[in-house]
């Protein structure tokens, strides 16, 4: 995989695209130094939640769907 070097032309390039398209959104343009630190911390571990199903807890809530039979 090839790996992308982001530098601050790369905000400047950005926030050209959003000008030439008439997007009111700009984008901050860091120093290398800031680029290099944030790229230099350890990537954050993220757990998703578990996945639960709200409809259905919400039909056995009140006895389950109209018409279904549990037998």
């Amino acid at each position: 995989m090839k790996e992308i070097k982001i530098t601050p032309q790369t905000y400047i390039d950005m926030n050209e695209e959003f000008i030439k398209d008439d997007i009111p959104f700009r984008i901050a343009v860091p120093t290398q130094e800031a680029i290099d630190k944030w790229q230099s911390q350890p990537a954050v571990h993220f757990d998703p939640p578990a996945q639960i199903e709200m409809v259905q807890e919400m039909w056995d809530a009140i006895g389950g769907r109209p018409g279904d039979r549990r037998d």
